[in-house]
């Protein structure tokens, strides 16, 4: 009997360590189910996230194409609302012209000069255009140009003469004066 015990307990340990293997076998098929459910989702979320990318990389390279053009546009058509006031001088140059040709009273028409004279440096002065003051001021070479030295009896590099008229944009000097100043 103690032969047969052995074998039977050979047996139950045999069939026990199957059993473990079996246990284990199952186990390690579970994890690597569940690893490869993982590693899908893990797929799923990277190409989500790729394709994502991609939508903002276009949307950024549309947007710089968009503000290239916008930057463009506002260039090219910067002056627009200038030359449109521009174009209100013109007409009164116009219809003084005509006024001339049909009118023939000098003070009615220098009146109207004068009237148009007056809306340009409205205009002028709107976008920050500045006369230069020049005759009786001190020569200052960054406002002033010149073009001949006199003898005459004022403090030497004062400005005694305009020959043509300087301006400023904003504060950059964008015409001189032409000058004659007192040696």
């Amino acid at each position: 009997m103690i032969g047969s015990d052995i074998d039977r307990k050979d047996a139950e340990t045999r069939e026990e360590a199957h059993d473990a293997i079996e246990e284990d076998a199952d186990a390690k098929q579970q994890e690597l189910q569940q690893l490869r459910e993982n590693l899908k989702k893990c797929e799923d979320r990277a190409d989500s996230n790729f394709a994502q990318l991609q939508r903002l990389q276009a949307d950024f390279a549309n947007y710089k194409k968009r503000t290239a053009k916008e930057t463009v546009d506002s260039i090219e058509y910067a002056n627009e609302e200038l030359i449109l006031s521009l174009l209100d001088v013109a007409d009164n140059f116009d219809r003084a012209l005509n006024s001339v040709q049909q009118n023939n009273d000098v003070s009615a028409v220098k009146k109207g000069i004068e009237m148009i004279y007056q809306q340009l440096w409205a205009v002028l002065e709107k976008e920050n255009v500045v006369l230069i003051e020049a005759v009786g001021e001190i020569f200052d070479p960054h406002r002033h140009e010149t073009v001949a030295k006199v003898q005459c009896d004022v403090a030497s590099d004062t400005i005694v003469e305009e020959l043509q008229r300087g301006y400023k944009y904003k504060s950059k000097v964008i015409r001189p004066c032409m000058v004659k100043v007192a040696e």
